[in-house]
């Protein structure tokens, strides 16, 4: 392979990053908006879709190898070298990096595709789109790091430009609340981050190094099963996944991330920032291998999230918060899947989730853009005829996430239900599943209500209230003004992404396909057969449930809302109301975080300025005193200080003789 190549994935973004930065905004000037962005937008998707030509000139190189030739390491040069501790700019080729990578530079540049007409009336074009090639950096920075400090900058990077992109529209008062979700996802993460500097701590403490084939190679070795450290390096490391990839108790900034533009949300949810926790866990499991105990709860936190997430999307009058919360449900089965063992598993999901979420995404973008940026289900239906292509490559994604084959999703959600089912190493395989099993059920139930509430039925959007949309548009939606849809790179990347939710379906007649392309990177190796189970013994029986979950879904969901929601449910009484406020999740962290903690600070404070700044003053001022005291004992005269001496020794003199000395 001709590795070297790995360091232009990098640097197109790079400089895509830096062209819109130093130049963007003067060549709209110069050239005009209409001819400056149209440079703009070429400049931005040209970077992402060459860094993607890159990766799959790469991609046909490693498939070429052997298997066991199939990894390469290429250093860029030294970085850190402290003592025992050396740290390289060094970038790891494998199957598990370059198909983030494909993942990353393909889904993301058809983003960067779609942005192009999504984003064709914004004034901070050149802003958006430098935000956006520098998202594109960091994340391919996070996936090929050979060490955990150079994906510490990675990891960090992707948490700087989702906080610049979720808050990109910040100029008026009324978008404070886009501020405010930029401000929870940076500050939530940074939870997380905290897991990860602890753990790499710990783990150069036991290993003696940070590179990640290192630390795999001895991870059997320097930590016994399941002892106290291995126990803490893996929980800390999930930690650090869990808030990057939204999982409870952290997962509460996704939803709000929302506020940003619909592109950002499809970049975010579906080919980067949330799947770089499962990414951190595939990439180390080793780790994770000698701690099952900290499996167990990865497996029972990811279960638990899926299905409490599922019931919170079914709720959801907001078109984007029911995919949002649908990301954080397909997330929880990530980690259901690696905490069960079956690391390449949950990467399967990661690769097939990208396509039909970025899908959903962007086609409830088409949405937006013609209902003007309103996203409330309650005022759209009959969309089906006016937005044709919209709606059969929605359809295609909603069968593709049901798990309805041969869509892509079906095969990954069967493999991940398999090897639940027949996991005996958390003790509860059996429950997890059926926890699966319900969560599958609840996605169908709730992708069908939100396709059948947008684009079937009688239409409703006459109905909407005025509103403004991010670009100050404020036209009426009727019978005069019918929504239609725009922009030909919109429509255009929604077919694409519609074939590659089928076609990568008929590619992989099955899960085996890609647990053999991943075998020699994502495949346990520390936890025996019997740790992991059969699957075979299985499959049959899940086979059929993951259907019947996914077809008695889709079935209930259009029956239950092809003419539009109930007056309980649409005015959000009784459990809708609570399970659209998240059962009350997201009000208990803000009392949590800010009302209990803010008390907590302002205890502290209290204590502080009163008793020890009182006491540091008082001593002080005290001493100022004594000083200012004496002060005027210090003349500068030399008789003065003589004289002084002799009271001194006259005084001494006086006390012995008292005491009898």
């Amino acid at each position: 392979m001709e590795v070297s190549l790995v360091q232009f994935i990098l640097l197109l973004p790079l400089i895509g990053f830096l062209f819109h930065a130093f130049l963007g905004g003067a060549i709209v000037r110069a050239l005009g908006a209409k001819q400056g962005k149209w440079i703009i937008g070429l400049v931005a998707s040209g970077a992402a879709l060459g860094a993607f030509g890159v990766s799959a000139q790469l991609f046909s190189q490693m498939m070429a190898q052997e298997e066991s030739n199939r990894s390469a390491v290429f250093t860029l040069g030294s970085w850190i070298q402290v003592g025992s501790l050396s740290i390289p700019f060094e970038f790891i080729v494998d199957p598990l990096s370059l198909m983030m990578c494909l993942i990353i530079t393909g889904i993301g540049g058809l983003i960067h595709v779609y942005a192009t007409g999504y984003m064709a009336e914004e004034e901070d074009y050149p802003r958006f789109f430098t935000y956006f090639n520098l998202f594109l950096f960091f994340m391919l920075t996070l996936v090929l790091a050979n060490n955990f400090p150079l994906m510490f900058i990675g990891w960090e990077g992707v948490g700087l430009c989702s906080y610049l992109l979720i808050g990109f529209f910040y100029r008026n008062k009324e978008w404070k609340v886009n501020t405010d979700a930029a401000n929870k996802a940076f500050i939530v993460n940074r939870i997380g981050d905290f897991g990860f500097i602890l753990a790499m701590m710990m783990i150069f403490a036991v290993f003696g190094t940070l590179s990640f084939s290192e630390v795999g190679q001895q991870a059997a070795t320097l930590l016994s099963a399941n002892s106290g450290i291995a126990i803490a390096i893996a929980l800390l490391l999930f930690l650090a996944a869990a808030g990057k990839s939204a999982q409870l108790p952290l997962y509460f900034w996704l939803p709000d991330a929302m506020a940003g533009p619909t592109p950002v949300s499809a970049l975010i949810h579906a080919a980067t920032m949330v799947t770089a926790g499962v990414y951190l866990v595939a990439r180390v499991h080793p780790l994770f291998e000698v701690a099952p105990a900290a499996m167990t709860v990865m497996a029972v936190t990811g279960a638990f999230t899926a299905i409490f997430a599922a019931t919170i999307a079914v709720a959801q009058t907001d078109i984007k918060k029911v995919l949002a919360y649908s990301t954080v449900s397909q997330l929880g089965y990530m980690f259901l899947a690696c905490g069960v063992g079956a690391f390449w598993v949950g990467m399967f999901h990661v690769a097939t989730h990208a396509f039909f979420k970025a899908l959903l995404f962007l086609g409830a973008g088409s949405v937006l853009i013609a209902l003007h940026h309103q996203q409330d289900m309650r005022f759209m239906g009959g969309l089906s005829k006016p937005m044709r292509i919209t709606f059969f490559t929605m359809v295609v994604g909603l069968l593709a996430i049901a798990g309805i084959p041969p869509l892509s999703g079906f095969w990954s959600k069967e493999a991940i239900l398999i090897y639940t089912a027949a996991s005996p190493l958390n003790g509860m395989g059996q429950v997890l599943f059926f926890v699966g099993a319900a969560t599958a059920f609840l996605t169908a139930l709730y992708m069908a209500r939100m396709v059948a509430l947008t684009f079937l039925g009688k239409p409703r959007w006459d109905q909407a209230p005025p509103h403004e949309d991010d670009h100050h548009h404020a036209q009426p939606i009727d019978e005069s003004h019918p929504p239609k849809e725009r922009y030909w790179v919109v429509l255009g990347t929604l077919v694409v992404l519609a074939i590659g939710s089928i076609v990568f379906g008929f590619v992989l007649p099955s899960e085996h396909a890609f647990h053999d392309y991943l075998k020699s990177t994502a495949e346990a190796t520390i936890l025996s057969k019997e740790q992991l189970g059969d699957p075979d013994s299985v499959r049959r029986m899940v086979t059929f449930v993951a259907l019947f979950a996914g077809i008695l879904g889709l079935f209930w969901g259009f029956a239950q809302y092809i003419k539009g929601l109930s007056k309980r449910e649409a005015e959000l009484q009784g459990v809708w109301g609570w399970a659209n406020r998240q059962w009350g999740y997201d009000g208990a962290m803000r009392w949590l975080g800010v009302g209990l903690g803010g008390f907590i600070a302002r205890f502290c404070y209290l204590i502080i300025e009163t008793i020890i700044d009182g006491i540091v003053n008082s001593i002080g001022s005290i001493t100022g005193g004594v000083g200012a005291a004496l002060r005027y004992w210090q003349t500068g005269y030399v008789r003065t200080y003589a004289f002084t001496m002799l009271i001194g020794v006259a005084v001494v003199l006086l006390t012995a003789f008292l005491l009898g000395r």
